[in-house]
Protein backbone atom coordinates (compact mmCIF):
# COMPACT_ATOMS: atom_id res chain seq x y z
CA UNK A 1 0.00 0.00 0.00
CA UNK A 2 2.74 1.97 0.93
CA UNK A 3 4.33 0.96 -2.34
CA UNK A 4 1.62 2.10 -4.52
CA UNK A 5 0.96 5.44 -2.66
CA UNK A 6 4.53 6.64 -3.44
CA UNK A 7 4.48 5.38 -7.41
CA UNK A 8 0.64 7.47 -7.31
CA UNK A 9 2.68 10.52 -5.70
CA UNK A 10 5.34 9.96 -8.30
CA UNK A 11 3.45 9.99 -11.07
CA UNK A 12 1.19 13.13 -10.28
CA UNK A 13 4.66 14.94 -9.85
CA UNK A 14 5.85 13.89 -13.03
CA UNK A 15 1.92 15.03 -14.33
CA UNK A 16 2.28 18.23 -12.79
CA UNK A 17 5.80 18.86 -14.30
CA UNK A 18 4.89 17.84 -17.40
CA UNK A 19 1.58 20.46 -17.30
CA UNK A 20 4.26 23.09 -15.70
CA UNK A 21 6.51 22.23 -18.66
CA UNK A 22 4.00 22.56 -21.32
CA UNK A 23 2.53 25.97 -19.72
CA UNK A 24 5.98 27.58 -20.01
CA UNK A 25 6.58 26.41 -23.31
CA UNK A 26 3.23 27.72 -24.61
CA UNK A 27 4.19 31.17 -22.90
CA UNK A 28 7.26 31.19 -24.54
CA UNK A 29 5.34 30.28 -27.64
CA UNK A 30 3.08 32.92 -27.04
CA UNK A 31 6.04 35.30 -26.44
CA UNK A 32 7.90 34.30 -29.64
CA UNK A 33 4.66 34.72 -31.47
CA UNK A 34 3.71 38.23 -30.35
CA UNK A 35 7.27 39.49 -31.17
CA UNK A 36 7.48 38.04 -34.71
CA UNK A 37 4.35 39.51 -35.03
CA UNK A 38 5.34 42.78 -33.85
CA UNK A 39 8.87 42.28 -36.17
CA UNK A 40 6.57 41.73 -39.11
CA UNK A 41 4.33 44.76 -38.40
CA UNK A 42 7.60 47.12 -37.88
CA UNK A 43 9.04 45.54 -41.28
CA UNK A 44 5.38 46.61 -42.94
CA UNK A 45 5.81 50.01 -41.29
CA UNK A 46 9.58 50.43 -42.24
CA UNK A 47 8.58 49.10 -45.74
CA UNK A 48 5.98 51.62 -45.84
CA UNK A 49 7.62 54.50 -44.40
CA UNK A 50 10.54 53.78 -46.93
CA UNK A 51 8.26 53.62 -50.18
CA UNK A 52 6.95 56.70 -49.45
CA UNK A 53 10.64 58.09 -48.20
CA UNK A 54 12.15 56.62 -51.66
CA UNK A 55 8.95 57.93 -53.41
CA UNK A 56 9.94 62.02 -52.02
CA UNK A 57 13.69 61.50 -53.15
CA UNK A 58 12.57 60.25 -56.42
CA UNK A 59 10.83 63.62 -57.08
CA UNK A 60 13.62 65.68 -55.21
CA UNK A 61 16.23 64.19 -57.25
CA UNK A 62 14.57 65.04 -60.27
CA UNK A 63 14.03 68.81 -59.26
CA UNK A 64 17.36 68.90 -58.34
CA UNK A 65 18.59 67.66 -61.67
CA UNK A 66 15.96 70.22 -63.44
CA UNK A 67 17.64 72.88 -61.18
CA UNK A 68 21.66 71.53 -62.32
CA UNK A 69 20.11 71.83 -65.80
CA UNK A 70 18.71 74.98 -65.30
CA UNK A 71 22.23 76.03 -63.81
CA UNK A 72 24.10 74.80 -66.34
CA UNK A 73 21.98 76.66 -68.95
CA UNK A 74 22.50 79.61 -66.93
CA UNK A 75 26.22 79.02 -66.64
CA UNK A 76 26.43 78.36 -70.70
CA UNK A 77 24.12 81.38 -71.08
CA UNK A 78 26.48 83.67 -68.82
CA UNK A 79 29.34 82.36 -70.84
CA UNK A 80 28.02 83.42 -74.42
CA UNK A 81 26.99 86.57 -72.81
CA UNK A 82 30.35 87.29 -71.51
CA UNK A 83 32.21 86.45 -75.13
CA UNK A 84 29.65 88.68 -76.61
CA UNK A 85 30.47 91.60 -73.89
CA UNK A 86 33.95 91.08 -74.79
CA UNK A 87 33.43 91.12 -78.44
CA UNK A 88 31.42 94.02 -77.84
CA UNK A 89 34.37 95.93 -75.63
CA UNK A 90 36.63 95.17 -78.61
CA UNK A 91 34.75 96.52 -81.40
CA UNK A 92 34.15 99.57 -79.19
CA UNK A 93 38.02 99.47 -78.70
CA UNK A 94 38.19 99.51 -82.16
CA UNK A 95 36.07 102.19 -83.16
CA UNK A 96 37.31 104.56 -80.32
CA UNK A 97 40.84 104.04 -81.68
CA UNK A 98 39.32 104.53 -85.78
CA UNK A 99 37.32 107.79 -84.33
CA UNK A 100 40.37 109.42 -82.61
CA UNK A 101 42.54 108.61 -85.53
CA UNK A 102 39.48 110.18 -87.68
CA UNK A 103 39.44 113.22 -85.33
CA UNK A 104 43.14 113.84 -85.51
CA UNK A 105 43.27 113.48 -89.37
CA UNK A 106 40.47 115.98 -89.32
CA UNK A 107 42.39 118.15 -87.29
CA UNK A 108 45.31 118.22 -89.53
CA UNK A 109 43.05 119.02 -92.57
CA UNK A 110 41.02 121.66 -90.82
CA UNK A 111 44.25 123.02 -89.69
CA UNK A 112 45.68 123.42 -93.32
CA UNK A 113 42.10 124.77 -94.25
CA UNK A 114 42.36 127.57 -91.86
CA UNK A 115 45.80 128.57 -92.54
CA UNK A 116 45.23 128.81 -96.36
CA UNK A 117 41.17 130.78 -95.03
CA UNK A 118 43.55 132.83 -93.16
CA UNK A 119 45.47 133.65 -96.45
CA UNK A 120 43.04 134.23 -98.30
CA UNK A 121 41.25 136.55 -96.21
CA UNK A 122 42.41 139.90 -97.67
CA UNK A 123 41.07 139.07 -100.96
CA UNK A 124 37.38 138.22 -100.46
CA UNK A 125 35.39 140.98 -101.83
CA UNK A 126 34.62 143.30 -98.56
CA UNK A 127 30.63 143.30 -98.47
CA UNK A 128 31.39 139.28 -98.30
CA UNK A 129 33.58 139.42 -95.48
CA UNK A 130 31.32 141.72 -93.46
CA UNK A 131 28.74 138.95 -94.34
CA UNK A 132 31.09 136.68 -92.77
CA UNK A 133 32.27 139.03 -90.04
CA UNK A 134 30.98 136.36 -87.08
CA UNK A 135 32.87 133.32 -88.55
CA UNK A 136 35.67 135.29 -89.28
CA UNK A 137 36.11 136.56 -85.57
CA UNK A 138 36.48 132.17 -85.08
CA UNK A 139 39.19 131.74 -87.65
CA UNK A 140 40.99 134.90 -87.00
CA UNK A 141 41.26 134.58 -83.23
CA UNK A 142 43.81 131.83 -82.35
CA UNK A 143 42.32 131.28 -78.56
CA UNK A 144 39.08 131.05 -79.33
CA UNK A 145 39.50 128.84 -82.74
CA UNK A 146 41.42 126.71 -80.45
CA UNK A 147 39.15 126.81 -77.52
CA UNK A 148 36.28 125.27 -79.98
CA UNK A 149 35.30 121.60 -80.86
CA UNK A 150 36.76 120.17 -83.97
CA UNK A 151 33.35 120.17 -85.12
CA UNK A 152 32.46 123.64 -84.86
CA UNK A 153 35.66 124.35 -86.48
CA UNK A 154 34.23 122.65 -89.19
CA UNK A 155 31.55 124.05 -89.66
CA UNK A 156 33.35 127.69 -89.99
CA UNK A 157 35.14 126.17 -92.32
CA UNK A 158 32.47 124.80 -94.37
CA UNK A 159 30.43 127.98 -93.82
CA UNK A 160 33.11 130.35 -95.38
CA UNK A 161 33.72 127.72 -98.42
CA UNK A 162 30.26 127.53 -98.98
CA UNK A 163 30.05 131.73 -99.36
CA UNK A 164 32.89 131.78 -101.52
CA UNK A 165 31.51 129.60 -103.68
CA UNK A 166 28.41 130.92 -103.92
CA UNK A 167 29.56 134.64 -104.33
CA UNK A 168 32.16 133.07 -106.47
CA UNK A 169 29.47 131.38 -108.99
CA UNK A 170 27.44 134.90 -109.42
CA UNK A 171 27.24 138.23 -110.61
CA UNK A 172 26.94 140.28 -107.62
CA UNK A 173 25.43 143.82 -107.08
CA UNK A 174 27.17 145.85 -103.94
CA UNK A 175 26.82 149.46 -102.58
CA UNK A 176 30.38 150.30 -101.29
CA UNK A 177 32.50 152.73 -99.98
CA UNK A 178 36.39 152.96 -100.75
CA UNK A 179 38.66 155.59 -101.66
CA UNK A 180 40.57 155.65 -105.06
CA UNK A 181 44.31 157.28 -105.14
CA UNK A 182 43.17 160.61 -104.32
CA UNK A 183 42.47 159.44 -101.22
CA UNK A 184 38.64 160.40 -101.48
CA UNK A 185 36.53 158.19 -99.64
CA UNK A 186 33.34 157.76 -102.10
CA UNK A 187 30.18 155.36 -102.09
CA UNK A 188 30.13 153.19 -105.63
CA UNK A 189 27.56 150.17 -107.19
CA UNK A 190 30.17 147.58 -107.25
CA UNK A 191 29.53 144.76 -109.92
CA UNK A 192 31.40 142.30 -109.06
CA UNK A 193 31.93 138.96 -111.45
CA UNK A 194 32.64 136.40 -109.32
CA UNK A 195 35.51 137.01 -107.25
CA UNK A 196 38.22 137.94 -110.27
CA UNK A 197 37.15 140.98 -111.01
CA UNK A 198 35.01 143.72 -109.88
CA UNK A 199 33.43 147.18 -111.97
CA UNK A 200 32.40 150.16 -110.15
CA UNK A 201 30.36 153.52 -110.70
CA UNK A 202 28.99 156.14 -108.40
CA UNK A 203 25.75 157.28 -108.20
CA UNK A 204 26.17 160.53 -110.97
CA UNK A 205 28.62 158.62 -113.16
CA UNK A 206 31.24 160.94 -112.94
CA UNK A 207 33.43 158.12 -111.66
CA UNK A 208 34.48 154.38 -112.33
CA UNK A 209 36.60 152.01 -113.15
CA UNK A 210 37.76 148.18 -112.03
CA UNK A 211 39.35 146.26 -108.99
CA UNK A 212 40.81 142.88 -108.85
CA UNK A 213 41.82 140.94 -105.90
CA UNK A 214 45.43 140.68 -104.27
CA UNK A 215 47.16 139.28 -101.03
CA UNK A 216 46.80 143.06 -99.62
CA UNK A 217 43.41 143.47 -100.34
CA UNK A 218 41.04 144.96 -103.56
CA UNK A 219 42.72 147.24 -106.00
CA UNK A 220 40.87 150.03 -107.67
CA UNK A 221 42.18 151.39 -110.44
CA UNK A 222 39.93 154.76 -111.55
CA UNK A 223 38.92 154.48 -115.48
CA UNK A 224 35.95 157.13 -115.50
CA UNK A 225 35.47 155.95 -119.42
CA UNK A 226 33.95 152.81 -118.30
CA UNK A 227 30.89 154.50 -116.44
CA UNK A 228 28.45 154.53 -119.12
CA UNK A 229 28.86 150.39 -119.65
CA UNK A 230 29.19 149.90 -116.06
CA UNK A 231 25.78 152.01 -115.35
CA UNK A 232 23.86 149.99 -117.95
CA UNK A 233 25.32 146.50 -116.08
CA UNK A 234 24.48 147.74 -112.90
CA UNK A 235 20.42 148.44 -114.67
CA UNK A 236 20.63 144.84 -115.52
CA UNK A 237 21.71 143.19 -112.53
CA UNK A 238 18.78 145.44 -111.24
CA UNK A 239 16.44 144.35 -113.68
CA UNK A 240 15.76 147.94 -115.28
CA UNK A 241 17.32 147.21 -118.72
CA UNK A 242 16.79 144.28 -120.99
CA UNK A 243 19.59 141.92 -120.77
CA UNK A 244 22.95 142.26 -123.21
CA UNK A 245 26.58 141.73 -123.58
CA UNK A 246 28.94 144.62 -121.82
CA UNK A 247 32.15 145.55 -123.44
CA UNK A 248 34.17 145.76 -120.44
CA UNK A 249 38.24 145.38 -119.74
CA UNK A 250 39.57 142.35 -118.42
CA UNK A 251 42.78 143.43 -117.13
CA UNK A 252 45.97 140.68 -117.72
CA UNK A 253 47.00 138.96 -114.67
CA UNK A 254 50.56 139.48 -113.97
CA UNK A 255 52.99 137.36 -112.11
CA UNK A 256 56.04 138.12 -109.88
CA UNK A 257 59.47 137.46 -111.65
CA UNK A 258 60.42 136.01 -107.99
CA UNK A 259 57.26 134.06 -107.29
CA UNK A 260 57.54 130.44 -108.96
CA UNK A 261 55.06 129.36 -111.43
CA UNK A 262 52.31 127.31 -110.35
Amino acid sequence: MTLFNNRFTTLALACVCSVAAAQTTVKETRKILEEWVDAEKLISEEDSGWKTDKAVLKDLAVALQAEIEQLDANLAKSAAEAVGVSRQRTELNERKLAAEKAAEELKVGLNQIERELLLSLDAFPTPMLNRLSSYKEKLTNADKRNALPLRDRLETCVTILQTVQLFHESVNLERQEFSLDDGKSREFHVLYFGMSIAYFVNESGTVAGYGTPSQKGWQWKRKDELSEEIRRGVAIRNKRALPAFLRLPIPALTTKSSEAPR
